[in-house]
């Protein structure tokens, strides 16, 4: 009988080798990678420069230097320049105002076990209003026509069709306001709770001065955020790192199980080179290894069940996210397309298709064949 048993196993391990392989759970690992973000404006290399006019009332010049709001104003990828950059920043802080100031306070009972007071404790707060005005106007040329209003594109329609300038150079665009905002009006402060007015009145007239300064550092450093976040989203090209995922086999009675931890450990440690400062050109070759590896999971599980099914699934993705990181938008594309011809949750190669035609019309645009600096 022990013989028949043995006998039986060997046939289902040899005729049947997915017995063992049953489970299929997929389960997200985490890796790091770097690149430009990339403008929606284009910028020669050459002309990447840009300047600061701050215009600083005394108020605000008076708790936050000149000089330090200056030297935080940037532009990523752009060289600061005195004259004729090929960007401007202006950014305008007017005058601080105090408003007014406002007195609460919050009644605080406590009762005996019948439902009657016992007593009655008051707790006051102040809280105080400032007034603030200032502005920004991120100057530049401007190709993206998405970004053009209807008149703007009226009168661009209007030049194009005049006879006597059709023949003009349209190489170097005039600069003009591409964006442009303003700063919060109102800033407050509330003090904490006190059992007498008197000392919070104290408080404020004591403390009146570090209030006013915080606040007005406060407003400059929420303005210099917006100011920075809008030109280089306009024109820099800003470093990030982020945090992106794949798909491996979780099943550990599954045969590939320890081949995926070997690929996810390789890709963990081949990524961290992956920088926008850095070329890929030789992490594209390192990690090629493990791309041919998900390539050869489609055929190796070309079965009809949901198991075969998942396994290519996790092919597809991962070649797909890997492509899109190694900056091959075409790559990317056509595996997000074997993705959703697989079956298996389609969205995200829809997702991807979409992804992939926008960065490879941003790589054109930018005449760049990478988001990492060659």
């Amino acid at each position: 009988m022990k013989r028949f048993y043995a006998l039986l196993a060997f046939v289902l391990l040899t005729v049947c080798p997915h017995v063992q392989a049953q489970k299929v759970d997929l389960d997200r690992f985490y890796f790091d990678a770097g690149y430009l973000i990339l403008p929606r404006e284009f910028t020669p290399p050459d002309n990447r420069t840009f300047g600061v006019r701050l215009l600083c009332s005394p108020s605000v010049a008076s708790a936050y230097p000149e000089a330090s709001i200056y030297e935080k104003i940037g532009l990523s990828g752009f060289q600061r320049v005195e004259n004729d950059p090929a960007v401007g920043i202006v950014v305008e802080f007017g005058n601080v105002r105090f408003e007014k100031s406002e007195t609460k306070v919050r009644t605080e009972e406590k009762k005996d076990k019948d439902g009657k007071v016992t007593s009655k404790t008051d707790y006051y707060t102040i809280t105080v209003r400032y007034s603030f005005s200032g502005n920004y106007k991120i100057l530049g040329a401007r190709t993206d026509e998405k970004s053009l209003s209807r008149r703007e594109k009226a009168k661009a329609q209007e030049l194009q069709n005049n006879r006597f300038l059709q023949g003009a150079s349209s190489a170097d665009p005039a600069k003009s306001v591409i964006t442009s905002g303003y700063f919060p009006y109102e800033l407050s402060y509330t003090t904490i709770e006190y059992k007498s007015l008197t000392d919070a009145r104290r408080y404020i007239e004591q403390n009146q001065q570090t209030i006013r300064t915080d606040l007005i550092a406060k407003y400059v450093t929420d303005a210099l955020i917006r100011v920075n976040e809008d030109a280089n989203r306009w024109y820099g090209y800003v470093p990030t790192q982020t945090r992106e995922f794949l798909w491996i086999l979780d099943s550990k009675s599954h045969p590939e199980y320890p081949i995926q931890q070997e690929a996810i450990k390789a890709i963990k440690e081949l990524s961290k080179r992956m920088t926008a400062t850095q070329p890929i050109d030789q992490l594209a070759r390192d990690i090629q290894p493990v791309m041919d590896y998900f390539q050869e999971l489609k055929t190796k599980y070309s079965g009809s069940d949901k198991r075969d099914q998942k396994m290519r699934y996790s092919a597809f993705y991962n070649l797909m996210v890997l492509n899109f990181l190694l900056d091959r938008p075409d790559q990317a594309s056509d595996e997000a397309v074997g993705l959703i011809k697989n079956g298996y949750d389609t969205k995200d190669g829809e997702k991807y298709i979409g992804w992939s035609e926008e960065l490879k019309k941003m790589l054109a645009k930018h005449q760049m064949a990478s988001r990492h600096v060659q």
